[in-house]
């Protein structure tokens, strides 16, 4: 295995969607919307790591398809990420300060991680 800058960035995708799902389920419900940010959260951390094994075992990811999946990524978890804040930023109530702030960094974390394709789709197609 060649390790890369893409391979980082599959690493830290991973890491940041797996934490969101550990903060998920250790806080309960961070939106009306479950099931795309659900969604998101379980479906990249699999996409993820099967691009990351194909990566560590040097097999053929294909560009085109990597980099579709980065696109996706990236807007699917700025829209979570946009959606779990849009519910919670308003929020008072003191019953639920630790399940607000929570909520409040995993959609900041979600955020990041669109970022985070966003970086890695670029380095796909500069290649």
């Amino acid at each position: 295995m060649q390790f890369n800058n893409r391979v980082l960035l599959k690493i830290l995708e991973l890491v940041i969607a797996i934490v969101c799902i550990v903060l998920w389920e250790t806080s309960g419900n961070f939106s009306n919307n479950a099931l795309i940010v659900c969604g998101t959260m379980g479906g990249f951390a699999v996409i993820c790591g099967v691009i990351l094994i194909g990566h560590v075992i040097n097999s053929v990811v294909e560009k085109r398809i990597n980099g579709l999946f980065s696109i996706i990524g990236c807007v699917l978890f700025v829209i979570s990420g946009a959606l779990i804040i849009d519910q919670w930023h308003d929020r008072s109530d003191l019953l639920f300060k630790e399940s607000k702030r929570n909520a409040l960094a995993a959609g900041s974390l979600m955020i990041i991680n669109g970022a985070v394709f966003l970086m890695d789709t670029i380095s796909i197609f500069r290649t």
